[in-house]
């Protein structure tokens, strides 16, 4: 028998990236907080609900971005041995974490525009428009930052985040033009459930993204049944079993599998194609492997457990 681990990630490369990222979600952070203040002050000056209700979504934006920031800079630091994988998954639960706050977000705009529709207030239609127009300009610079990282699905969490209060800043301007004109305040819960829908919809795939990789499914777009068949197809592989593919973090994906060959087979030789295969078709460079050799490992009822636990 013989094993092998074989990671060739450019692990310079991923801390840079990691870098990058802590420096957007700065950035973005510094921008939606002093937005969330001019946001408030002109809820206050205009005495409008609809527009401290924005700026309260402003402010789990900003909480939601301290916690990403939070995640991203723990997800940077290394193994050691308590955490030989390291801190990666951080960011999946920084994730996790933004989607639920996202749903909690949602359940305040229900239950406000239930009692909207029951009983709708005027607005101060012109402020709500400027307002709208600024937080649309701070959810899109703060968006535009953050777009060249969202291959992290920290960074995906807090850039959906930013795209929801985005919808809700484009609700406000369109809601405060048809104001400007009539009086059908009934809109105002109405495009808030318009806004809630959007919300619910872009946090769908984060929620079952980051719930995947802390389950440690498999990562989507990789079909355990081919990995096993082209396994099998390894010259001098004879059978495969106790294959297992999973999702360390959102970018890297990890494999560990047995493979039976015959005992005159070269076991190196083997390691070396099965690693190439795996890298090369399906993108996994973090592979641990195990060759078993021997007629008996050839049997079905073959227990590899309780022969690595005689030895």
């Amino acid at each position: 028998m013989s094993g092998h681990d074989h990671d060739g990630h450019d692990h310079d490369g991923h801390d840079r990236g990691a870098a990058g990222g802590l420096r957007a979600l700065a950035l973005a952070l510094g921008i939606n907080t002093a937005f969330f203040f001019v946001e408030l002050v002109g809820a206050l000056l205009a005495d409008s609900l609809t527009l401290l209700a924005d700026a309260t979504h402003m402010l789990t934006d900003s909480a939601s971005l301290g916690l990403a920031l939070f995640a991203a800079w723990a997800a940077t630091r290394p193994p050691d041995p308590r955490r030989t994988y390291g801190y990666h998954r951080a960011e999946v639960i920084g994730a996790l974490l933004n989607g639920v706050f996202l749903l909690a977000v949602v359940g305040y705009v229900l239950v406000d525009a239930y009692g909207r529709f029951r009983n709708p207030r005027p607005v101060d239609a012109g402020l709500v428009v400027l307002v709208g127009v600024l937080g649309l300009a701070a959810n899109a610079a703060a968006a535009w930052v953050l777009s060249d990282h969202r291959g992290s699905l920290n960074v995906e969490g807090a850039f959906l985040h930013l795209l929801a209060d985005a919808a809700g800043s484009v609700a406000a301007i369109v809601l405060g033009v048809v104001l400007s004109f009539t009086d059908l305040y009934v809109l105002d819960p109405l495009f808030a459930l318009v806004v809630a829908a959007l919300v619910l919809y872009s946090v769908a795939d984060l929620l079952r993204d980051s719930l995947n990789i802390l389950l440690q499914g498999t990562p989507g777009g990789i079909d355990v049944d081919e990995v096993r068949a082209a396994l099998a197809a390894v010259e001098d592989v004879e059978g495969v079993h106790d294959l297992h593919v999973w999702a360390l973090d959102s970018s890297r994906t990890a494999l560990s599998a047995h493979l039976v060959a015959p005992s005159e087979a070269d076991a190196d030789a083997i390691l070396a194609r099965t690693q190439a295969l795996l890298s090369r078709d399906f993108s996994i460079d973090h592979a641990t492997v195990q060759i078993e050799t021997g007629e008996r490992a050839l049997a079905e009822e073959f227990d590899c457990y309780a022969a690595n636990r005689a030895a």
